[in-house]
């Protein structure tokens, strides 16, 4: 079973970890080199300073991956591009590659919205994930947690597009 708690500064190493993993690597082409690198990036979300919260997924204790959420309108490149200021996002990872390809990503994503984006996000009416249009194993994880697929955005100077899929917040209430 999925458990999710917020991330501290101890995290650190995993984040280093997984962000430089092939798998991840992918769809997340910035790679988190070292802690320094680690201090820099995240380190204004750790301490609050950022409206993204990072969050650690645990399977049975270990931690696996992490998420992180934000409300849309705190984004106003994605507010402009989504046109849905009121929802929040997340984007997400499983950090292990064993673990990839398990059925692990549905689960993960249906409890994440029940445990935590629900109580942390009471006036949300919808949450979204904007996967990149390519990366089909998301897109179907998605869809089986009873996101639809819609919109299609392109970053600014991006070679490639994102798909923006919502679900109503009842879905997991």
């Amino acid at each position: 079973m999925f458990a999710f708690r917020a991330a501290t500064e101890a995290d650190l190493p995993l984040f280093v970890r997984w962000r430089s993993r092939p798998h991840v690597l992918t769809w997340f082409p910035d790679p988190v080199p070292d802690l320094a690198a680690a201090r820099d990036r995240f380190g204004g979300r750790l301490a609050g300073r950022d409206p993204v919260r990072l969050w650690i997924a645990e399977l049975g204790g270990a931690p696996i991956g992490y998420l992180q959420s934000f409300e849309v309108a705190a984004d106003d490149d994605l507010t402009v591009r989504c046109q849905d200021p009121d929802a929040v996002a997340f984007d997400y990872l499983i950090g292990e590659p064993e673990l990839i390809d398990r059925g692990l990503g549905s689960e993960m994503i249906d409890r994440f919205c029940r445990d935590v984006l629900v109580p942390q996000y009471p006036r949300a009416p919808r949450f979204l994930a904007a996967p990149d249009a390519r990366n089909h194993r998301s897109l179907r994880v998605l869809a089986k947690c009873g996101f639809t697929a819609g919109l299609w955005i392109q970053p600014e100077g991006a070679p490639w597009a994102d798909i923006v899929c919502t679900a109503r917040r009842e879905r997991f209430e």
